[in-house]
């Protein structure tokens, strides 16, 4: 287990988990906890023993965004640097080539929220509030929510969260498809644990394959899709884990990937 100021990472088998820890200021998103979770980031994509990333908050909270306090007082160019930071380490989520969960154990809005649709899956609790309240305090989404949020539920309810600032329940995320699964406050965490141990008993390195494909190939034509597509398929063909994984089969057992 490692820690770094408002930010702890620890590991479960193939499984990491990294934890906001600031709970008593709602997981705000202020700059040493972005540069200590750009920080921990790094670390674990560097990290091949690291099959799933699962994100998560504390004490019932995933994150709250930006400290309004602090960028109430601060100049243009005060904000402009913040914006930056945080930018960078939502994107470096985004980077991790390999799959990643985000647990919202709590409320996830503005840059919490952000974050959260950096990961490739989420999990929240149906009770949780999710959205983009910018607008309201005469600011935009700026760390990736406006590129992304589109890409994941329709054109038009996404204009509508980011143009209102309004709130939306966990439960009511699941069925926008914001969030894959809305589930008991208490049970958040086990469930995106249950998923990315699920997901870590397959082949790393087609996992990771997929996790390039599904980055890098959604906005393509398909032709140019196609094309990147066979240089992660040869990558794979010729892998141990391609071996094992259709030996496995073929004798009826689990199979033992080892990302070789």
């Amino acid at each position: 287990m490692s820690a770094r100021g408002t930010v702890e990472v620890s590991l479960r088998d193939h499984v990491a988990v990294l934890a906001l820890t600031n709970a008593k200021r709602r997981n705000v998103l202020d700059v040493a906890t972005a540069t200590a979770m750009q920080d921990a980031v790094e670390r674990l994509g560097r990290d091949s023993n690291v099959r799933c990333v699962v994100i998560t908050g504390t004490d019932g909270v995933f994150a709250a965004g930006a400290d309004i306090r602090e960028l109430e007082s601060a100049s243009t160019e005060e904000n402009l640097a913040y914006n930056r930071r945080l930018r960078a380490s939502v994107n470096a989520v985004a980077a991790l080539p390999m799959p990643t969960i985000a647990a919202i154990n709590g409320h996830a809005i503005g840059g919490g929220l952000e974050l959260a649709l950096a990961c490739l899956l989420r999990v929240a609790s149906s009770e949780a509030k999710l959205g983009l309240p910018e607008v309201k305090l005469g600011i935009i989404p700026a760390t990736g929510g406006l590129a992304r949020l589109p890409i994941l539920i329709p054109r038009t309810a996404a204009a509508e969260l980011a143009l209102t600032g309004d709130l939306v329940t966990g439960a009511e995320a699941r069925e926008l498809g914001l969030v894959n699964y809305a589930v008991a406050p208490e049970e958040v965490l086990d469930r995106a644990l249950e998923l990315a141990e699920k997901i870590a008993r397959n082949a790393p390195l087609a996992a990771r394959a997929i996790v390039e494909g599904l980055r890098r190939d959604g906005q393509l034509p398909i032709a140019d899709a196609n094309l990147r597509v066979e240089d992660r398929l040869a990558a794979v063909l010729a892998s141990s884990d391609r071996r094992e994984g259709a030996r496995a089969y073929l004798e009826r057992r689990e199979p033992r990937f080892e990302g070789l």
